[in-house]
C-alpha cells in the first residue's frame, strides 16, 4: 500500500516542480539591433564602464522575467549595437552570487580597447545574481578602474536600487561624488533603472544629477532594437560631417551688441525641458535658461526666486520632493553659468498652485513647470 502510495505521488512532485520551472523560464523577447556604420560615426566619448547589479533582489519578477535576466540582456543588447571606434571599456558586477564569486565586486572585463565579443563573453560569466548589494563598493573600485584613464567618460549603471536604497544611499552617493570628483567634468552617469520601486528611481536620478550630464533610462525602453539604438547613439556616438571642407580663414565679423533679452515679470520652464517624471534639464532647454543667465548677468542687481511645481498625478509627498528637485536643478545650471548662488532661491509646491486643471492631459502639461521670478533687492 505504502508502495502504491508513493508510486501516486512521485508523478504530482516531478510534476509541480516541471511547473514551477516552467514559470521560473526567462520570456525571450525579440531583438533587432540598429546598426551603426563605424564609417559614419566617430565615438562621442573615450571610455565607458558598465557596473551590473548581479546582488539577491535581482532574482526578483519584473515583467515577466528576473531582473537579472533583464540586466544581462540589456549588457547583451549593448555589445550587439555599439560599434567598435577605439573605446576604452570596462563591465565590473556587484553582489553576486557565491557559484560567481565570493568577492563583493568583480572587474570581470576591462578596462580595455572594447570589442562587441569581449563584452559579450565576459558578461556571460556573470551566470546567477543571488548575494548582498553594495552598490558603493563597485563604485570606490570604479575609481581605481578609470584612475590611469582621461577624456570623456561613460558611467553606466544597471540596477534596480533597492538594497542601496535607506542607509546606505548616502554612502552611495558619497562614493558617486568621488568619483565625479576625480574624472571632473569629463565624467557623465547614465543609470539603467531595473524595476519600479519609487525610491530606487530617485537614487537612481540623484546619481544622474552628480555628474550633471547624465539620464536615466528604464531598462523596458532597452530591450527593443529601436530603444538601444537611441542609447548608444544620444551617449556613445557622433555622426560624421557629410563632406569634408577645407578651411578658409576668413577676417573675424565686426562685433554687433547683441542687447539681452528683456526682464519679464516671470519666466517658464516647461515640461518641454525636461522629460516626464525626471529633474535632468533636456538639451532644449539651455538655450532658454541662457537667455535668464544673460538678463541676470547684465541686471547685478537683480535676484530670481525659482518655484517648482508638478501635475497632481502621485502623491504630495513625492511631487513636493520632485517639484524642489526640479527647482535645484535649475539653480545649479544658472551657478554652472557663473551666477552667484547668493542671488537665488528655491521652493517647491508639488501641485498647490495648479494653473490648470489636472483632469486634462493639456491642464496637466500645463502644470508641470518649474517659474523664475526676477526681484531687486
Amino acid at each position: 500500500m505504502k508502495f502504491f502510495k508513493t508510486m501516486v505521488a512521485l508523478p504530482l512532485i516531478v510534476a509541480f516542480f516541471a511547473v514551477g520551472c516552467a514559470v521560473r523560464q526567462p520570456i525571450q523577447q525579440a531583438f533587432t539591433p540598429t546598426i551603426f556604420n563605424s564609417d559614419d560615426y566617430v565615438s562621442a566619448i573615450d571610455n565607458f564602464l558598465i557596473i551590473l547589479d548581479a546582488s539577491s533582489s535581482m532574482d526578483d519578477i519584473y515583467n515577466g522575467n528576473e531582473k537579472f535576466f533583464t540586466a544581462r540582456e540589456i549588457v547583451k543588447h549593448l555589445s550587439q549595437t555599439l560599434p567598435e571606434l577605439n573605446q576604452n571599456a570596462g563591465l565590473r558586477s556587484f553582489g553576486h552570487s557565491r557559484q560567481v564569486s565570493d568577492k563583493l565586486t568583480v572587474l570581470f572585463y576591462g578596462m580595455e580597447k572594447y570589442t562587441r565579443e569581449g563584452l559579450k563573453e565576459k558578461s556571460a560569466l556573470i551566470t546567477v545574481a543571488g548575494g548582498t548589494s553594495p552598490m558603493h563598493k563597485a563604485m570606490t573600485a570604479a575609481i581605481e578602474d578609470l584612475e590611469n584613464f582621461s577624456g570623456k567618460t561613460a558611467v553606466v549603471i544597471i540596477s534596480d536600487c533597492q538594497e542601496a536604497v535607506g542607509l546606505e544611499s548616502p554612502i552611495t552617493l558619497k562614493t558617486a561624488r568621488e568619483l565625479k570628483n576625480q574624472m571632473g567634468q569629463e565624467i557623465c552617469f547614465y543609470p539603467v533603472f531595473v524595476g519600479d520601486d519609487e525610491e530606487g528611481m530617485i537614487l537612481m536620478e540623484e546619481i544622474a544629477a552628480i555628474g550633471k550630464c547624465g539620464f536615466v533610462t528604464k531598462a523596458d525602453k532597452l530591450m527593443t532594437g529601436i530603444g538601444m539604438g537611441q542609447f548608444v547613439e544620444d551617449i556613445f556616438l557622433t555622426e560624421k560631417p557629410l563632406t569634408e571642407k577645407p578651411i578658409v580663414e576668413a577676417p573675424p565679423p565686426a562685433p554687433e551688441a547683441v542687447p539681452p533679452p528683456e526682464v519679464v515679470k516671470v519666466w517658464v520652464v516647461d515640461e518641454t525641458h525636461f522629460d516626464f517624471d525626471k529633474i535632468i534639464i533636456k538639451p532644449a532647454g539651455f538655450e532658454f535658461l541662457d537667455k535668464v543667465v544673460n538678463v541676470l548677468i547684465a541686471r547685478p542687481d537683480l535676484f530670481v526666486k525659482i518655484q517648482g511645481h508638478t501635475d497632481s498625478i502621485g502623491t504630495r509627498k513625492y511631487n513636493d520632493t520632485l517639484s524642489m528637485r526640479r527647482a535645484e536643478a535649475v539653480k545649479a545650471y544658472l551657478a554652472d553659468k557663473g551666477i552667484d548662488e547668493n542671488r537665488i532661491s528655491c521652493e517647491g509646491f508639488g501641485f498647490s498652485k495648479p494653473v490648470a486643471s489636472n483632469k486634462t492631459d493639456k491642464g496637466r502639461a500645463l502644470n508641470r513647470r518649474v517659474e523664475l521670478f526676477p526681484v531687486t533687492k
